[in-house]
């Protein structure tokens, strides 16, 4: 069960992340449209980049050094199942200009999808936090 919370957490963090620089390079690419079609692709990436998330995302509690490594793992997994949508749906060349495209557009969506996921974390963390004052400053 958890591991299905923790998969739909990160499909609702990375497919907005997705859809966002997509529609950014649809328009620097001149386009004034996104192909319908699109809609399913982004999804089908956002459900694999989110599954590959769940297993390789690096886990806080680790030297600097292992979580280094696990987020470089990260990185390279998902650059990997992007360039292959991309390949798949045609949204790159699989050439160096479209590789280049892609890991750039890999780094941003996890930027984004890593920083909603910080700035929420922190949020809950304030509300526990408050929760655990109001609850235990009442018995002093």
């Amino acid at each position: 069960m958890r591991r299905l919370n923790e998969f739909i957490k990160w499909f609702l963090y990375i497919t907005p992340g997705i859809t966002f620089v997509y529609a950014v390079n649809v328009k620097i690419s001149g386009d004034n449209m996104i192909p319908a079609a699109s809609l399913w692709q982004i999804l089908i990436s956002g459900f694999l980049t989110a599954a590959v998330t769940v297993f390789l995302v690096p886990r806080e509690g680790k030297n600097k050094p292992a979580v280094l490594a696990g987020g470089l793992l990260h990185y390279t997994v998902l650059s990997v199942v992007m360039v292959g949508c991309g390949c798949w749906f045609g949204w790159m060349e699989f050439d160096m200009a479209g590789m280049k495209m892609m890991l750039v557009s890999v780094a941003v969506v996890y930027w984004l999808a890593f920083s909603v996921y910080y700035l929420i974390d922190v949020y809950q963390a304030e509300v526990i936090n408050r929760k655990l004052k109001e609850k235990y400053s009442d018995k002093d």
